[in-house]
């Protein structure tokens, strides 16, 4: 094929594209006539879906076809792989699908990792080549960026891959699982701090300036794929997995009003890890930086009673936000309750009939721990060593600070976490937990960040910042062929 010059670019993609569109139009436009004659509105819009369609096609084909003839394009091309160690090799058939789920065939330039010119030269991985056109230009493993958007987006919220890939093809979109599960894959990001900035926008630097942040953590659970090691069993094909349980960490962040209400005109900031508790305070880190907690006029941190929350969150508030953040620490009004009924079901049954329990919820929820500790002691007479202290002491007594509902219900905050049990209901349990779904960390850690976006608002915003990442370097060529 002849390459073109960039000054002849233009003219090709208009006169590649004009003789066949108006013949197109012609033949819809006697095909919507007739349907219409026939009383039939459905086949006629259905005709002008199919010329929309067709016409995308035809001005992708045409834009493709002169882009890849441009001679500049592979000039500016070699000079963009010498920069990744890559060498240009040759111009190869390939396959790609373009927005309507259309496959075409073009020649497309296909670069390699150039040799190391000392030491030993290795062979290198199967694949290690790369259509360095198409990466620029946003393709996912050879797949335009909005439809492999759209199918991360369908494959993290329906619940398998495999579902995914059939509702795709009912659209007439033919993606295998497998290749679903790699657009997946691509797409994740290769830090904590590029994974936040991402899901920012420009104007969201400093988000929490002059707010009141509500900020609350739980875990959830999944199954964790992990290989076993040694020889493969004889009469087995394969070595087999480890299934045990994690328990995967996740957070929400809030901007609530004046009166303790999430105001929803903001979406909210949904993340986690199935890491360490030192990766989570780290991703949490991250956020809390870039929204400015430090600037945020009081914050509110909400969880149940478990320990690694009130040892490590509440200091890495402080120490990103300063000595002068107003921080309420809250464990979740529902947990508290529970735990108190744990503690009375310790007891004999002949004691527990001797106890009101509602009179003690009260005392609970008006923040009098050791009244309840004193009136139990002298009711049932209970020992110090009994059941039902030991728990009040190890549970309630260290977290009294965190228990005053009654204060903190007439200071219009947030007494339940229901915000972050419905994000682990919704992130993790309906799609990363169900029954017979055994995860590779990494993997699972991908699908809880993307489904969390999907789910709670922040798709587009991690959508497009990161068509303007990958972009940057094709913008300059795009307007030099097509000027």
């Amino acid at each position: 094929m002849e390459a073109t010059s960039i000054s002849q670019s233009k003219d090709m993609i208009i006169e590649l594209i004009k003789q066949p569109l108006f013949e197109k139009i012609e033949e819809a436009c006697s095909d919507i006539e007739e349907a219409l004659s026939k009383g039939s509105v459905n086949l006629a819009t259905q005709t002008i879906k199919d010329l929309s369609s067709w016409f995308e096609d035809l001005v992708w084909t045409a834009y493709l076809t002169s882009l890849f003839q441009c001679a500049k394009i592979l000039e500016w091309l070699r000079m963009l792989g010498s920069k990744k160690a890559m060498k240009f090799v040759s111009y190869q058939q390939v396959w790609i699908s373009l927005p309507t789920g259309t496959k075409i065939q073009i020649r497309s330039p296909f670069f390699v990792k150039a040799a190391p010119k000392r030491g030993r030269k290795k062979r290198g991985p199967q694949g290690r080549g790369e259509h360095l056109l198409l990466s620029l230009m946003g393709f996912i493993h050879k797949v335009e960026r909005s439809l492999a958007f759209y199918a991360i987006q369908l494959a993290v919220l329906v619940p398998s891959f495999e579902i995914a890939s059939r509702i795709l093809n009912q659209e007439g979109i033919q993606l295998s699982p497998n290749k679903i599960r790699r657009l997946v894959e691509e797409v994740k990001s290769p830090d904590l701090c590029s994974r936040v900035k991402r899901l920012l926008g420009e104007e969201e630097d400093g988000l929490f300036e002059g707010k009141r942040v509500l900020i609350a953590v739980d875990g959830g659970r999944l199954r964790q794929r992990k290989n076993k090691r040694g020889p493969i069993p004889k009469g087995n094909k394969q070595r087999g997995f480890h299934s045990d349980w994690i328990e995967p960490k996740l957070f929400t962040l809030y901007v609530i009003d004046e009166n303790g209400e999430i105001v929803k005109e903001i979406a909210p900031f949904v993340d986690g890890t199935t890491g360490k508790v030192r990766q989570f305070i780290e991703l949490l880190e991250h956020y809390l930086i870039h929204l400015g907690i430090e600037r945020a006029l009081e914050v509110v941190l909400l969880g149940d009673g478990a320990p690694w929350i009130w040892d490590r969150i509440p200091k890495l508030i402080m120490s990103v936000g300063g000595d002068d953040v107003k921080l309420t620490e809250i464990i979740d009004w529902t947990h508290a309750k529970q735990n108190l009924n744990k503690a009375f079901e310790t007891l004999s049954a002949k004691k527990q009939a001797k106890v009101n329990f509602e009179y003690f919820k009260n005392l609970l929820f008006s923040g009098q721990i050791m009244k309840i500790v004193t009136e139990l002691k002298e009711l049932l007479n209970v020992r110090a060593s009994s059941k039902i202290i030991k728990k009040l002491k190890s549970y309630f007594i260290p977290n009294i600070c965190r228990m005053q509902y009654e204060i903190n219900r007439a200071m219009k905050l947030p007494i339940g976490s229901g915000v972050i049990e419905s994000a682990i209901r919704r992130v993790i349990n309906l799609r990363l937990k169900s029954p017979g779904s055994f995860w590779k960390l990494d993997f699972a850690e991908t699908m809880l960040y993307l489904r969390a976006q999907v789910l709670y608002g922040r798709w587009e915003n991690l959508k497009n910042n990161w068509t303007k990442l990958i972009l940057n370097d094709f913008r300059l060529i795009a307007m030099a062929c097509t000027i």
